[in-house]
């Protein structure tokens, strides 16, 4: 069903390129729109959809975690040159979406977070203890970790940089959009084949990222700490955490390379389980960007760890 709804998205999307593009000559440097991305799943759907029509000003160094990344002063000028900004709201970068309050009324500013469907956070240790109220504190901002999510803020990309653009960009936007969906897709299509068949639906993790992938593939999330990766959990929270995942006999707890693991060791102990890496996409190392790993390749990655260690078939 999500295939079918993004096939007529994009068909919508092409046509509004269509229409709101304008006729002109090439692209020259002077023409290239400079479009500002948050951090590195936004960045690459610029890149991937704007191609050489833009100029990309990521506001999030590689390998750096993204939640309490701040802007340089040098990146506030720069931001303040750009055409558009994309960002994902909500509080998922505060640093930035303060910038982002003081850019001129010239600057186009789109959060993607209202692109896609959303899910609620849970506050931290309601889904590991019965006597927590069972109330959210907002918007669960990952979006982009179902990969269904990326090919609808990649639309939005595509039909924003169209809005603004000064010369006839159609037929490339909408090739480079459409060969990128498809991409996305793919890895949608994946997941849905892949954890159709599972021993163990619980997905034990060290924060709260992966709810997204884990409503696709139709997994439980445990996460140990709650959406902000610097919270840390109480004993109490691991101890109820232990313990759910050991009444649905998990076998793996994960944690992420570029965030300390020292909880998830603590979980694995406790159950008897071992622990391992999956990436939430979050941030990428300059080397993985330059031997070409993209966010497909990523989540190709976790779903293969994922699979192994939930036992599907």
């Amino acid at each position: 069903m999500r295939t079918t709804r993004l096939l007529s998205l994009l068909a919508v999307t092409s046509l509004l390129i269509s229409c709101g593009s304008s006729n002109s000559s090439d692209t020259t440097s002077a023409d290239r729109l400079t479009v500002a991305a948050s951090f590195y799943p936004i960045a690459e759907i610029v890149q991937r959809v704007g191609g050489d029509d833009v100029e990309l000003l990521a506001l999030t160094a590689p390998g750096v975690e993204p939640h309490d990344s701040e802007l340089s002063a040098k990146q506030l000028d720069e931001l303040v040159k750009a055409d558009i900004v994309f960002y994902i709201g909500g509080g998922f970068q505060p640093d930035l979406e303060k910038a982002i309050e003081s850019l001129p009324t010239t600057t186009v500013a789109i959060d993607l977070l209202k692109s896609v469907e959303t899910l609620e956070e849970k506050e931290h240790g309601d889904e590991a203890t019965d006597d927590h109220d069972h109330a959210h504190s907002g918007t669960d901002p990952h979006v982009w970790l179902d990969p269904a999510n990326m090919a609808e803020m990649a639309m939005t990309i595509a039909t924003e940089i169209s809005k603004v653009k000064s010369f006839d960009a159609t037929a490339a936007l909408t090739e480079r959009l459409t060969t990128y969906a498809s991409e996305l897709t793919a890895v949608g299509t994946l997941i849905d084949t892949t954890f159709a068949s599972c021993e163990r639906k619980e997905l034990v993790t060290a924060h709260d990222a992966f709810a997204y992938f884990a409503h696709r593939a139709n997994l439980t999330t445990v996460p140990i700490a709650g959406v902000d990766p610097e919270t840390e959990p109480s004993a109490k929270d691991l101890e109820a955490t232990a313990a759910i995942a050991k009444r649905s006999k998990v076998t793996t707890v994960f944690f992420e390379e570029v965030l300390p693991k020292e909880f998830a060791d603590t979980v694995a102990r406790l159950i008897g389980a071992k622990v391992d890496s999956i990436n939430a996409v979050e941030t990428i190392s300059q080397s993985d960007l330059d031997a070409g790993v993209t966010y497909s390749s990523i989540m190709k990655s976790n779903i293969a760890t994922i699979s192994t260690a939930l036992g599907c078939k």
